[in-house]
């Protein structure tokens, strides 16, 4: 008989405690932070704890009976309840008050029960996820804050870099070439490649901005070539997905190597295919760039890693291979139509 009760009170517990205890907490709430109360909830809330408090009644009486019946000597507490019980029967508890009082604070206690353990779960819940609210929003600020200074820095060196411009423009133009180069980059970088994609033009004019630079750094300019083939008009994509690339090549082409080093970039733009197809070729020593070799690198993993993000495997190929100490990379990735692409601010970095 103990089994039997504790296993079915058990039961009821779990039925109570994980389905209609949840929904009073929520409209409990659901209504301290609109003053709204949800009806319908409550209404499930009373009616599934007086079909709890029913079939408690209707339980208990077959089996404190059935205890009378077949176990004997009884305990007082379980002849107390059979007699109690006798007097109505199983449905009409209603009708004797001593009964119900004995009965509703039996039985309330196996309501309360439950309930009482939900909510210290849901105080424990709630508890760490304020918890993890506050550290969130701690570190949210902080990185706001960051954003800031980091926001604060770059107008500070643009304001820098029209002063020097100002000052060296009528004794060196191309060393002021070079500071608008340096600074249109600083620009498109922290301004224009805050979105998934970008248009093509602003790319190609960061890429060629790059390329103008890396030409400055060396005494044979001629050794580096830069072409584009094809409309980039009405075109976009992923910002800053190329100059991993083409980083690599320089680093690769031209600082490690000697002086007969070169540098090939070769952009082909299918309007058709709507697909860019990029060439990149340099050449390198094998003393001085083994890491290469096997296609590593943190830049290409990270590139790569980037490319798997941004396109399915079927929409792109990258191969990167070596022969007669020649570095070939070759990437194509499909290219975002735009129609009626504005004239954005990315297409006129050279003009402002």
């Amino acid at each position: 008989m103990f089994t039997t009760h504790v296993g079915t009170t058990f039961i009821l517990f779990y039925i109570y405690g994980y389905w209609v205890v949840p929904s009073l907490l929520s409209s409990l709430v659901y209504y301290r932070a609109t003053r709204i109360l949800i009806w319908p909830k409550i209404v499930y809330v009373v009616l599934a704890s007086l079909s709890l408090f029913v079939i408690f009644n209707i339980y208990d009486y077959y089996l404190f009976t059935y205890a009378v019946d077949h176990y004997q000597p009884v305990s007082a507490y379980i002849k107390r309840y059979y007699d109690l019980l006798q007097q109505t029967g199983p449905y009409g508890i209603v009708t004797n008050y001593s009964l119900v009082t004995f009965v509703w604070a039996y039985n309330l206690s196996y309501v309360l029960f439950p309930i009482l353990i939900r909510c210290i779960r849901e105080a424990i819940s709630w508890g760490v996820e304020s918890v993890v609210q506050r550290e969130q929003n701690r570190t949210l600020i902080q990185n706001q804050l960051h954003l800031l200074k980091f926001q604060i820095n770059p107008h500070f060196l643009f304001n820098v870099f029209n002063n020097i411009l100002a000052l060296i423009q009528r004794t060196n133009r191309e060393a002021a070439d070079l500071l608008r180069r340096l600074s249109n980059m600083m620009h498109y970088t922290l301004y224009d490649t805050d979105k998934n994609f970008v248009p093509l033009a602003g790319e190609l004019k960061f890429l060629e901005n790059y390329i103008e630079i890396e030409k400055s750094r060396h005494f044979n300019p001629e050794k580096i070539t830069f072409t584009v083939s094809g409309d980039p008009e009405s075109f976009s994509t992923p910002p800053l997905l190329l100059i991993t690339f083409i980083e690599n090549a320089f680093k690769h082409g031209l600082n490690n190597s000697s002086g007969d080093a070169w540098v090939s970039i070769d952009l082909q733009i299918d309007s058709n295919r709507r697909q860019l197809l990029a060439k990149l070729r340099n050449s390198f020593t094998k003393t001085t760039n083994t890491s290469i070799n096997t296609g590593g690198g943190v830049g290409l993993a990270n590139a790569r890693q980037r490319l798997n993000l941004l396109f399915p495997s079927n929409q792109y190929s990258l191969t990167v291979q070596e022969h007669s100490n020649v570095y070939e990379v070759m990437l194509k990735i499909p290219l975002h139509f735009v129609e009626n692409n504005p004239h954005d601010h990315a297409y006129q970095l050279s003009n402002y």
